[in-house]
Order: C-alpha cells, then sequence, then structure tokens
C-alpha cells in the first residue's frame, strides 16, 4: 500500500481533539447530519449517505427494521479558536519588532499575530469563522443495535460500504464557515490573527475573534452552507477470512466489539468489527440531559 492520503492523515492528525472523525473536506449538514448511515471511502475520506436512520417510513420502505426510540439533545453553540494537528507549535509574533500585519495576509488592525508551524512533517490548522454547532442524540445503544441487526443485509446492498465500513452518525460538529490550511514538511506555516494583543494571546478565550492569514500552502473555505468538521457515531466494518481489516482508532473506546454474519449466497460466514468513535463520548453523556457539552474534562486519560 502506498502513502496514506492527505484526507486520512488529516483525520489521523486531528484525532488529538477527541470531537470523532475530522473531514478534510467537510461534508454539507443536509448529507451529513445526526441519524444519518453512510459511509467514508478510503482515498479521500468522502461522506456517501445511504439512509437517513431517523425516517421510519424510508427505512422500513428499504426493507430495515425500525430504529428504537431515540434522545437527541438540544443543539449547542459556541465559538473554538484555532484546532491544530498534532505537533503543530504556535508562537506569538510581535508586530512591533517591525513585521506588520499586512505581511502575513492580515487586516493592519489586528491585535496580535500568532504563527503555527511544525518542526517537521504534516501541521494542519482547521478554524471555524462562526460558530460551531454540537449536535446529536445521547445514546448509541439505538444505533448499535440497528447496524446488528440488520448488517447482513446492508453489506449484501451495498458492496462499498463493506468494503469501507457502515457508519451511524450520532453526533455533529458543524460551522457555516469553515477554513482549512495543511503542509507537509517543516517550512509550512500559517499566521493568523486575533483581537488581542500578543502578549494575551496566550490565556484568549472563546470570546476572542480570529482571522485567517497568509498559509504557505494556501486555505480550503466553505462558506455556502452548514458544513461538518468532525462526526461522531457507530461503525461497523466486515472482516476478511475471518479477521476484520481496519484495526479501530487507538484507544477509542467500544473498539475491539465484534460480532458474527452468516453470508447466506456464500455459506459462510464473517466477523464483523464494532467501534463507537468520538472520544468525547463520556461529556456529551455526562451533559445529555441538559445537552451541552462540557469545556474540559479533568480526567486522566491514556495518550493516543
Amino acid at each position: 500500500m502506498g502513502n496514506p492520503s492527505l484526507a486520512r492523515t488529516y483525520r489521523t492528525a486531528m484525532r488529538r481533539h477527541r470531537f470523532g472523525y475530522a473531514l478534510y473536506e467537510p461534508a454539507p449538514f443536509s448529507r451529513l447530519r445526526p441519524g444519518m448511515l453512510g459511509y467514508l471511502d478510503n482515498e479521500y475520506q468522502r461522506w456517501h449517505p445511504i439512509l437517513d436512520l431517523t425516517d421510519a417510513s424510508a427505512v422500513e420502505a428499504a426493507g430495515y427494521s425500525r430504529l428504537g426510540p431515540l434522545q437527541r439533545s438540544e443543539p449547542d453553540t459556541r465559538r473554538y479558536g484555532p484546532l491544530t494537528a498534532d505537533k503543530v507549535t504556535e508562537t506569538s509574533v510581535a508586530l512591533e519588532a517591525g513585521l506588520g500585519a499586512a505581511a502575513v495576509g492580515l487586516p493592519v488592525e489586528v491585535g496580535g499575530v500568532v504563527r503555527y508551524s511544525t518542526a517537521g512533517g504534516f501541521g494542519a490548522v482547521l478554524l471555524c469563522g462562526d460558530e460551531v454547532v454540537s449536535e446529536g442524540f445521547d445514546f448509541r445503544d439505538p444505533f448499535l443495535a440497528w447496524l446488528q441487526r440488520n448488517a447482513k443485509k446492508l453489506f449484501a446492498k451495498y458492496p462499498d460500504a463493506k468494503k469501507h465500513g457502515l457508519c451511524a452518525v450520532t453526533w455533529t460538529y458543524s460551522s457555516a464557515d469553515v477554513g482549512i490550511t495543511t503542509w507537509e514538511n517543516s517550512e509550512g506555516s500559517v499566521a493568523l490573527g486575533c483581537n488581542v494583543g500578543a502578549a494575551e494571546v496566550a490565556k484568549v478565550g472563546p470570546e476572542v475573534s480570529w482571522v485567517r492569514g497568509s498559509s504557505s500552502s494556501g486555505w480550503s473555505t466553505w462558506k455556502d452552507q452548514k458544513r461538518v468538521v468532525f462526526f461522531a457515531g457507530v461503525k461497523i466494518k466486515s472482516g476478511l477470512f475471518g479477521f476484520t481489516r481496519e484495526e479501530p482508532e487507538k484507544n477509542w473506546r467500544g473498539g475491539g466489539d465484534v460480532f458474527v454474519v452468516q453470508d447466506d449466497e456464500n455459506g459462510d460466514s464473517y466477523t464483523v468489527s464494532v467501534e463507537e468513535f468520538g472520544d468525547d463520548w463520556h461529556r456529551i453523556r455526562k451533559a445529555g440531559e441538559g445537552g451541552h457539552i462540557a469545556d474540559e474534562d479533568s480526567d486522566d486519560e491514556e495518550d493516543e
């Protein structure tokens, strides 16, 4: 196998934020929303929707059993600062040292400038210029049970989904103003501006406004509609010769569970792995009744 695609590298490097799968090409919320069933292709990590599991009539018309009772959480909105890939470092830039904001592609009125870079290898920054909406369902069990009941039919009807794995989306993080920049060597970097002075950059909060500046590789931006930047949920993936072909995300909850599906057409059986992805799930569960995500969780967890 060759080197992983840029989209897969981005997804791996953004695991540290524990919001689930990171999308290098943010999907429209109309196609990827809580309750949707679909899959990500391996090369580009693009979302391919199959069925809205919350539409009972559509599910039954397709020949599947109904989804169990769901508890939907109220959407929660908040602003995020820059979300960086692992190994990315930030450095405050003193504008008074002779470097003007305009020189790094920023408006002259910005109060502070931060440069993000890596000592070597891959780097990425995600910056949403609008509020990020987190929303979904408080419990995953109904989705997991539904996937187990219908796995045989689903894999028989959708060979691509059997190859790539099926995801039931239970939670999404989306914004109507998304910017992503990546680089793949030590010469890559990006400058961001904010409305506070350089001395205050290290302690800025969510109320601070950020502005995208110049990037060594340019920005990919989406402002046309609400798009999903992270999503969490339940994934099932078939195995090859009795073993699963893809290991679950390291240290992600639910990895390692399997069940067996009988292939009536070939007379064989194969294992199906189950992965519940999105490591912030413990925070979602704690805030389930109120529908709000806690800012931080003090529990110590293993490094990824």
